[in-house]
């Protein structure tokens, strides 16, 4: 049986044969999203995930029942062929916390505040049994960009990992929480009919894990796909801070760690998408990736390593990206 068949069977099976069909733009991964339109305007999303290049799908499951099991707006599940990678999702409709934003700046302030309060909810909820990547693992995951992005001198380098996994080691004693990783703008929907939290509607977060509660805040305020100048990222650190009750100079110390570990990262997984996959779109958001990370490194905890580090990394000037493309 083709794919096309498998879809066609399922949607059959689960009611939606007679749909319109639109495509929703997706992201770095294999899975693709089709919004269904019925005839009496009622819509659904269909997630298609071939298991044989994206083995997310039962972890995107599990995730959703464990989101709306603690009150928050993941999309229902309305079909489910787990096994092969097809789900029926209810549709979040399109309104991105991204476009909104730029469509109302006035409201930005609001909106990033209710998303504190939504990290902040996740904090306070004992995380479920995913995997805990440990400071050594952490600092591997930055390796992407060692192989992907060009010209990065990976042996000059290592100082920097040491004094990250140094660093990540003594953030250690924080009590872990759930974290969505690729937690940002774009992947969080305005929901106008709900109320509190459950106005932001979740996407993108089959690859969920455990580790520091201020993971999900660096996703969120070092987006690659949305300018977050240092001043409103200073102001929502200390939103933040006041009300988990955490110390601002921990919370600084932390974030800038995490920031830097995320960010080399990021360089890595574009760059790569890029090459291997020919996904060249993120592409410009380079040099806002890359001004995240050199911002980290402005923390004191970096002051030792920082000038070899710039020295190790090009800056993601028009000739390397185009290098990369």
């Amino acid at each position: 049986m083709t794919r096309a068949d498998q879809i066609t069977a399922f949607l059959a099976q689960a009611g939606w044969s007679d749909s319109q069909t639109s495509p929703v733009a997706g992201d770095l991964s294999a899975r693709r999203y089709t919004r269904l339109t019925r005839t009496n305007g009622e819509t659904a999303i269909l997630m298609d995930a071939p298991p044989a290049s994206d083995a997310t799908t039962p972890a995107f499951v599990q995730m959703t029942g464990w989101l709306a099991a603690h009150g928050l707006s993941a999309p229902a599940i309305l079909a489910q062929d787990a096994p092969n990678g097809l789900l029926l999702l209810e549709d979040l409709g399109d309104q991105k916390i991204s476009n909104l934003i730029t469509q109302d700046p006035a409201s930005t302030y609001d909106i990033y505040d209710t998303i504190l309060d939504l990290l902040l909810h996740i904090r306070d909820v004992p995380p479920p049994p995913l995997a805990r990547p440990d400071p050594k693992a952490l600092v591997h995951m930055t390796t992407l960009a060692h192989h992907h992005y060009p010209g990065i001198d990976a042996n000059a380098l290592q100082p920097f990992s040491a004094v990250l996994e140094t660093v990540l080691q003594s953030l250690a004693t924080i009590s872990p929480t759930l974290s969505l990783r690729d937690f940002h703008a774009d992947n969080l929907m305005w929901l106008p009919d709900r109320q509190g939290i459950q106005r932001l509607g979740l996407l993108d977060y089959q690859d969920a894990f455990v580790t520091h509660p201020v993971y999900d805040l660096v996703s969120l305020l070092t987006d690659a796909r949305t300018d977050i100048t240092p001043d409103f990222r200073a102001d929502m650190v200390a939103r933040y801070a006041t009300k988990s009750g955490d110390t601002p100079d921990d919370l600084h110390h932390a974030f800038a760690a995490f920031s830097a570990q995320r960010n080399l990262r990021i360089l890595g997984i574009f760059a790569r998408a890029a090459r291997q996959h020919g996904k060249t779109a993120h592409l410009a958001k380079l040099p806002r990736v890359y001004g995240y990370f050199t911002q980290a490194l402005n923390h004191p905890i970096f002051s030792d390593v920082r000038q070899v580090t710039l020295a190790a990394i090009p800056e993601p000037t028009p000739d390397l990206i185009e290098a990369i493309a």
